[in-house]
């Protein structure tokens, strides 16, 4: 809660209402992730900072539920892998690549 006050009182003021909620979602998402960081392990920063990351561009719909689905798990499915035109691609990675 504290944060919450902490945006509405700190954050830019503007009279147009996109630039506010703008600014107040600025404020409050930087303030949250400064304050969660303080009570991480060194090793966990990253990925919350990651998960952070893909929360806010999915709710921005800047990146799709397969976009991140393909992230996580890589490529799926069963297609038909040309011949690998390369000689700097090796065999193992072109199917991957290829996908």
């Amino acid at each position: 809660m504290n944060l919450f006050v902490m945006a509405i009182e700190n954050s830019d003021v503007s009279n147009v209402l996109e630039e506010r909620l703008d600014n107040l979602d600025r404020y409050f998402t930087y303030s949250l992730y400064e304050n969660v960081l303080r009570s991480l392990f060194e090793k966990h920063k990253l990925l919350f900072s990651l998960m952070l990351t893909i929360k806010i561009l999915q709710g921005k719909n800047q990146i799709s539920a397969s976009e991140w689905r393909y992230f996580l798990a890589g490529p799926s499915g069963d297609i038909k892998i040309k011949d690998n035109p390369t000689k700097w691609i090796s065999e193992n990675q072109w199917p991957d690549m290829y996908r």
